[in-house]
C-alpha cells in the first residue's frame, strides 16, 4: 500500500511560472489601483455645470406668428441680452398662433431646456430639418407680452 503522508510533495508549478506569477499579480494590482485612483473624479462623479456665459449661444429664427407689426424684431430686441443668437426674422404665412412656441429644428434637448429657461416659453414641438439655418425657431404668439421683459 502506498503511504501518501510520508512522500515529499511534488512541485507541479513550472519554473517560469514561479517568476511570472508574482509579477503578473503585482501588475494587476497596480492597474486596479490606478483605475480606482484616476477614475475617481474630484467632484464625486457629478458633471461640471457651466454657467450660461460659458456655453455657446443658441441659434434661433424668430418668427412672428400672430401678425402684429414688427413683433419678431421687437421680440429679438427683448432677448438680445441673453445667450441667444437671432440669425433671422420671419413671419408665418398665416398669423394663427395664440401661444408662443419653440420649434426644435436641429437642436438637442439640453439646448431646448436652456432656451426654455432663457425665454420662459415652455411649449415646444419638433420639426427636424438638418438644413434649417438655426437649431430652433421661436414662433411668437399673441401671448408675447408674457415673454418680453421691460
Amino acid at each position: 500500500m502506498l503511504d501518501l503522508t510520508n512522500n515529499e510533495p511534488e512541485n507541479n508549478v513550472p519554473p517560469k511560472w514561479k517568476l511570472w506569477l508574482p509579477i503578473g499579480i503585482g501588475a494587476l494590482l497596480i492597474i486596479v489601483a490606478a483605475v480606482f485612483y484616476f477614475g475617481k473624479s474630484s467632484d464625486d462623479g457629478k458633471a461640471k455645470e457651466y454657467s450660461e456665459d460659458e456655453l455657446p449661444a443658441i441659434k434661433v429664427v424668430v418668427t412672428n406668428g400672430c401678425g402684429y407689426v414688427q413683433l419678431a424684431s421687437e421680440y429679438a430686441a427683448a432677448i438680445a441680452g441673453k445667450n441667444i443668437e437671432v440669425v433671422s426674422l420671419a413671419d408665418t404665412p398665416k398669423p394663427i398662433y395664440d401661444k408662443s412656441i419653440i420649434v426644435v429644428r436641429k437642436g438637442d434637448m439640453q439646448d431646448l431646456k436652456r432656451l426654455q429657461k432663457m425665454t420662459g416659453i415652455q411649449r415646444w414641438t419638433s420639426a427636424l430639418n438638418e438644413y434649417y439655418i438655426a437649431d430652433f425657431e421661436i414662433i411668437v404668439g399673441k401671448d408675447y407680452e408674457e415673454f418680453i421683459s421691460d
